[in-house]
C-alpha cells in the first residue's frame, strides 16, 4: 500500500518512464501524504495500442493512478494530487503539445484490502 500505475502512450520516449521517476512519485507520497515508502508498490503501463480525441496527430497521454487505505483528508489528496502533477509535468512536460496528464487518486476501503506479512499495516492504516 498505496498501489501506484504508471500508463503513458507509446508514442512518448520509454525511457522517461523509469524507476528513478517512480521514486520520486514515491518521496512525494511520504512527504506529502506521510505514506510509508516502503509500502509503494509501482508500476509502469506502457499503452502501445491508443487513441487521444479522434485520433489527431501528436495525441499522447500520461495518466497517474494512486490508491491507497481510506483516511486522509481532502485536503491531503489534493496537496498529494497538485505534487504529483507538478513531478509529472516536470518530466514530461516537453513532450509536445498533444500530451495530456492526468493524476487520479482514489480510496481503498480498509474492510476490502488484505496484505502479507502481518504486522506490515497498523490498525489505522500505514503511517
Amino acid at each position: 500500500m498505496p498501489q501506484i500505475s504508471l500508463e503513458y502512450s507509446a508514442n512518448l520516449p520509454g525511457e522517461i518512464a523509469s524507476e528513478e521517476l517512480l521514486l520520486a512519485l514515491h518521496r512525494i507520497l511520504k512527504e506529502v501524504g506521510g505514506l510509508r515508502i516502503g509500502n509503494c508498490k509501482s508500476r509502469i503501463l506502457p499503452a502501445a495500442r491508443f487513441l487521444v480525441g479522434e485520433g489527431e496527430r501528436g495525441g499522447a497521454f500520461v495518466h497517474l493512478d494512486v490508491r491507497f487505505l481510506e483516511g486522509r483528508s481532502p485536503e491531503v489528496k489534493r496537496a498529494l494530487g497538485e505534487a504529483l502533477l507538478a513531478a509529472l509535468l516536470e518530466v514530461y512536460g516537453g513532450c509536445g503539445e498533444g500530451l495530456q496528464i492526468t493524476v487520479e487518486i482514489a480510496d481503498i476501503p480498509r474492510a476490502a484490502y488484505f496484505k502479507h506479512p502481518p504486522g506490515t499495516l497498523t490498525p489505522m492504516g500505514e503511517v
